[in-house]
């Protein structure tokens, strides 16, 4: 009863490696940016060293994905992750 998989990473790889095996380095890192609360899609741009498109290009896979939820706000995108994006970075 209630028997799953382990969340680890094959041959002791740290988790965040595994998420990045399965959804790329950079929209494995864009979840981890969010882990302190909601970015905007520039925010997340810069930490991650890509373009806004390119930014923007991530969330709405993560988005599709269930993995984060996006609000507009005037001119301002904010991204955040949802209970399953952040059991995921867990």
């Amino acid at each position: 009863a209630g028997r799953g998989l382990p969340l680890a990473a094959p041959d002791g790889a740290p988790p965040g490696e595994a998420l990045a095996g399965i959804l790329g380095r950079n929209r494995a890192a864009l979840l981890h940016a969010l882990s302190d609360g909601p970015r905007t899609t520039t925010d997340l741009a810069r930490r991650l060293g890509v373009s806004n498109a390119t930014a923007s290009s991530h969330t709405q896979a993560l988005r599709t994905a269930g993995l984060l939820t996006t609000t507009r706000t005037g001119r301002s995108v904010h991204h955040e992750r949802t209970p399953l994006g952040t059991l995921l970075t867990s």
